[in-house]
């Protein structure tokens, strides 16, 4: 089932806004004071696309400007989908905001991602570490992407198989 933008922002808000993530920013915030982020939810933008692998990307400004957050409109096909891409950004805000050690989807990441999907934060098939393809997201993204290939099983083919978070699984 697709999703609007504009629901997706609602929940982003909701998401942001949960206990566990606010209280975890107001103890360990390191990059700037907690009344800055903490109604630093992201606003989000629909691209074509963002990357033939790419289902949304978070940008941060060192200044302490709120997040972007960009999602690519073939992911929006599928709601779950596209909600797990929105969990897995705002991991990685906490992860920037409480400067988390660690690369891009390392040690801090994880650390930041218990935070904000403490059920889904491992590796699996419901795990938020990255998205997980359906015939529906891969219809639309074969408008943008015309070499993505799916075997009769419809599974991705080798090459699309990528693990981390923003990418498929």
């Amino acid at each position: 089932m697709a999703i609007r933008l504009n629901t997706l922002e609602k929940y982003a808000k909701e998401v942001f806004a949960r206990p566990a993530i606010q209280t975890y920013l107001l103890n360990n915030t390191e990059r700037f004071d907690y009344q800055t982020v903490k109604d630093w939810y992201p606003r989000l933008h629909q691209s074509d696309s963002c990357g033939v692998e790419t289902a949304g990307q978070i940008w941060l400004s060192p200044k302490g400007d709120t997040p972007d957050l960009e999602m690519s409109s073939w992911i929006l096909v599928d709601a779950n989908q596209a909600k797990r891409v929105v969990r897995h950004e705002i991991a990685h805000i906490v992860q920037f905001v409480c400067n988390l050690q660690g690369s891009w989807h390392g040690r801090g990441f994880g650390e930041a991602l218990r935070i904000v999907s403490p059920m889904l934060h491992k590796y699996g098939k419901r795990s938020d570490r990255g998205w997980h393809t359906t015939p529906e997201i891969e219809k639309a993204r074969r408008k943008f992407h015309r070499l993505t290939t799916i075997d009769e099983s419809g599974t991705l083919s080798a090459a699309d198989k990528i693990v981390e978070g923003g990418e498929p699984y």
